[in-house]
């Protein structure tokens, strides 16, 4: 039995020489092997599934499209994303490219770790197409240290159903604002919902009234803001604001608002898909102002680590800036672009987004405030203070003194 499997397999490979003998180079399916990339890495926070699948879209389109990187990003929770980078730091383990925060650019240029990008730019002249606002939060010192990746401000959004079983047309001021908030709150709802919970989140949220009252950004704690914490407290204390607004992000915001259990909202063009999935009727209006609109403007930047791939990261910046490109990941996680041409255009193509637009015209950035980091604790304290009632109007204005 050996011996005839033996002779069985000298036959196969006599056969297979033979067959390789007579087979001519037509015949021979020549195999090209892959090009091999060099890989790049990308860090981000976004943790929403339309932020994800936004930077999944923008990823496979980019690995896609050119053949000498390979990119691919890695999640890390907004809380743990500081404690990461410092960790990288010290341990050589930072990635090529990271999208952070715009109000946290300062902090993370102090340290030294991004690449200054002066001579990109300058070469492809394009911070004139951007929003004067978005660029701020770049900016240091004449340098720039990033890319604008998207942008966005808040607005008021208010459940038409309500309203029109009130009688209600949206409000302009704040007497009106506190009347509709009156008007609206009943046993099971509240007139007015926002995020009150310790962070950026909270800062970004009660800044708008507070630059409302036409306070001076470097003054912050005079007798205007006393005004916009006396608004605040208004609210709390008459029961047309949940006190349970310290514990809710944004996005609890408007799970509260398509649970019907407040029927204004403030908030950004992020939530819109949530309502339009949940069939809430809604509107958008800009917030009710005391003497002025003055918005601020949130959203990301995209930056590159010193010395790790830049010129990989750089092709990357290239091709997020093609209008399509930019218009494509903009629809897909709810932001606005943050060239004002492609926002514009953005608007005209989505209706619903029409006043965040608008209002990019009149925004700041935080990075505008020149302390802003020695700012936000002190401010966030005092929001807390003003919700518990552990701080009065005047306590709590105090206290960013």
């Amino acid at each position: 039995m050996f011996k005839q499997t033996r002779k069985i397999m000298k036959m196969s490979l006599f056969l297979s020489i033979f067959l390789v003998g007579c087979t001519t180079a037509k015949d021979i399916e020549v195999v090209t092997p892959e090009p091999q990339r060099e890989k790049l890495v990308l860090w981000s926070y976004y943790e929403t599934q339309a932020q994800k699948e936004s930077l999944d879209l923008l990823i496979e389109e980019f690995n896609t499209i050119q053949e000498d990187y390979l990119l691919s990003w890695v999640y890390v929770p907004m809380t743990d994303f500081s404690k990461r980078l410092a960790m990288g730091v010290t341990e050589n383990e930072l990635p090529d490219l990271v999208i952070i925060d715009n109000p946290d650019m300062p902090a993370y240029i102090q340290l030294g770790i991004f690449e200054e990008l002066n001579d990109y730019f300058e070469a492809e002249d394009i911070t004139s197409t951007y929003y004067e606002n978005v660029w701020q939060s770049v900016e240091h010192e004449g340098k720039y240290y990033g890319l604008p990746f998207c942008c966005n401000n808040l607005a008021l959004i208010y459940n038409k159903e309500a309203f029109e079983a009130e009688g209600l047309t949206p409000p302009s001021t704040w007497e009106e604002f506190i009347a509709c908030a009156e008007a609206l709150t009943t046993q099971d709802r509240y007139g007015f919902a926002m995020s009150a919970i310790a962070g950026e989140q909270s800062l970004f949220q009660i800044l708008p009234w507070i630059l409302s009252t036409g306070e001076d950004i470097e003054a912050l704690g005079g007798e205007k803001t006393k005004e916009a914490f006396e608004l605040i407290h208004a609210l709390v204390e008459q029961a047309y604001m949940d006190i349970n607004c310290i514990n809710w992000s944004q996005n609890d915001v408007a799970r509260k608002f398509i649970e019907g259990q407040a029927a204004m909202m403030e908030n950004g063009p992020w939530v819109l898909p949530m309502l339009e999935e949940a069939n809430v009727e809604y509107g958008i209006v800009r917030l009710p102002i005391q003497e002025v609109s003055l918005m601020l403007t949130g959203g990301e930047n995209l930056c590159i680590l010193k010395e790790k791939n830049v010129e990989g990261a750089l092709t990357f910046l290239d091709y997020y800036r093609r209008p399509e490109v930019m218009q494509r990941v903009s629809q897909k996680a709810s932001v606005l672009p943050p060239s004002k041409e492609e926002a514009k255009a953005f608007a005209d193509k989505n209706e619903m987004y029409q006043v965040f637009v608008e209002q990019m015209d009149d925004c700041i950035s935080r990075t505008s405030f020149s302390n802003w980091k020695g700012i936000s604790g002190k401010l966030s304290e005092s929001i807390y203070g003003l919700f518990t009632g552990e701080m009065t109007v005047d306590a709590a204005a105090l206290h960013l003194q």
